[in-house]
């Protein structure tokens, strides 16, 4: 497989780090093994051989064990950096490991591996079986990158140790516990009872699904504090027959057209919430357009062009349904974060525009890392922690974004925020917890600089 030379491009200026391109016209950095152009560069990575390799796009590409440069791992090459002139070479291929994250390689390589609802598991990925999941690496290597460039005399200044932007997002996915007949014979036959159905489908007691003027209230009062951007968005369904995409609500059914008309007057951002089989069947375009003639017509919001993606079960993830994503208009994509363990399933904490892993291309999709999403701390089948374990855990993610400036992006359904109403909360601890998470982040602290590490100056 070849890599194209904007994607190559666009890797090399990711991997520093730094968003400025006026800093870096400044910086000359090659991917080559030709000792002819090594002089026409500051800092020259050495390829492994794994984008040309006949191993390429298959299990046997993938590393069983990996090595270090001062504490970070890598995937390809070897850890040897010297010096040739006024050029420091480095012979660990970070472009190749920085790809296989930022591309989800490994899952184009082992595509008989996927749970029930067809996902990539997360426990079964590099990152989680060598205990790096925590960790984003790609911008580890970013502070690589960096300390070798001041090697060459360049003055190039650590990012700023802050939170980018904080992404609170919310997938409508059952938007009301008994909104029809089928709810309410459900509720008949094995949950509550008739009784308790009609009056929940009639309004005559609170809808236990309907937390939305709650988070509505929680998240005005905590995300007017918070010391950086953040963006609220809702992403909502407009199809889908399969049965994992019940609730089957209609946008002009009078109780949910109200309640989005409820969400509009909070000015959020509207996103595609793709239904369960849109994936296999291609029912993403025509349920885009769906959600953006019921925004056109019915939410006064001023815009009515849908651009934000996230699918159903966090299912569209494989390169075909990016391609289909991209020509279809969708812009930016927040499906990327694993089900069933929370971290940095692309290898970074920042936005990423996604490159094809199949074809080496650069398209026009940016991919959002999802930071955390809210049943995958809570439930069985999934991490299943305690409060207290699900608080560490979760700073410790926050923690890490921060440090390399990235964003922060939250997945919180309203139907585990039921607090004491039936049917009952996914954990006691529920909406305390997500208020806590809130808090948390409104009164982060900027950390210490990042300081320069010695041993690799000392190496050169």
């Amino acid at each position: 497989m070849t890599l194209h030379e904007n994607a190559l491009t666009y890797l090399l200026r990711f991997l520093t780090g730094l968003d400025d391109e006026a800093v870096l016209r400044t910086f000359r950095i090659g991917y080559t093994a030709d000792e002819e152009k090594f002089a026409h560069y500051d800092l020259v990575f050495i390829p492994s051989g794994f984008f040309e390799s006949e191993h390429y796009g298959k299990a046997a590409s993938i590393p069983k064990t990996l090595q270090e440069i001062n504490g970070i791992p890598f995937l390809y090459g070897n850890p040897t950096v010297e010096r040739r002139g006024e050029t420091v070479l480095v012979h660990a291929d970070l472009p190749a490991s920085a790809f296989f994250f930022l591309s989800r390689y490994e899952e184009i390589c082992r595509r008989d591996l996927r749970d029930k609802h067809g996902r990539f598991p997360g426990k079964e990925s590099l990152a989680y079986r060598n205990n790096l999941l925590c960790r984003p690496l790609v911008d580890e290597y970013g502070v690589l990158v960096r300390q070798w460039l001041r090697c060459t005399g360049k003055d190039i200044p650590e990012p700023e140790p802050k939170v980018a932007k904080l992404w609170v997002t919310h997938d409508v996915d059952a938007p009301f516990f008994c909104q029809s007949l089928r709810a309410v014979a459900r509720e008949t036959l094995r949950g509550k009872g008739l009784l308790y159905a009609l009056k929940v489908f009639f309004g005559k007691i609170e809808d236990p699904y309907d937390t939305f003027s709650w988070m509505f209230e929680s998240e005005e009062n905590h995300l007017k504090k918070m010391p950086y951007p953040w963006q609220t968005i809702y992403f909502v369904k407009a199809g889908g027959t399969h049965l994992h995409d019940r609730p089957h609500y209609r946008l002009h059914a009078k109780r949910i057209k109200n309640l989005l008309r409820d969400i509009a007057s909070h000015k959020v951002l509207w996103g595609l919430h793709g239904s369960y089989s849109a994936a296999e069947n291609g029912a993403s375009l025509l349920e885009k357009n769906h959600l953006e003639s019921f925004v056109k017509h019915k939410l006064d919001t001023g815009k009515n062009k849908i651009f934000l993606f996230r699918s159903h079960y966090l299912r569209s993830c494989e390169p075909e349904d990016f391609r289909k994503l991209e020509k279809i208009g969708i812009t930016d994509d927040f499906t990327m974060g694993y089900a069933d363990v929370a971290g940095f399933r692309l290898g970074t904490c920042r936005p990423v525009i996604w490159i094809d892993p199949a074809r080496g291309t650069l398209s026009k999709l940016v991919l959002h890392p999802l930071t955390v999403m809210d049943s995958s701390l809570y439930q069985k089948e999934y991490m299943y922690l305690s409060e207290e374990n699900a608080k560490e855990y979760c700073a410790a993610l926050f923690e890490k974004t921060r440090r390399f400036g990235g964003d922060i992006c939250l997945l919180w359904h309203n139907t585990t925020l039921v607090g004491n109403a039936y049917p009952g909360p996914a954990v006691p601890w529920a909406r305390s917890f997500y208020l806590y998470i809130l808090d948390y982040l409104a009164n982060m602290e900027s950390p210490d600089t990042i300081p320069e590490d010695s041993t690799i100056s000392a190496v050169l």
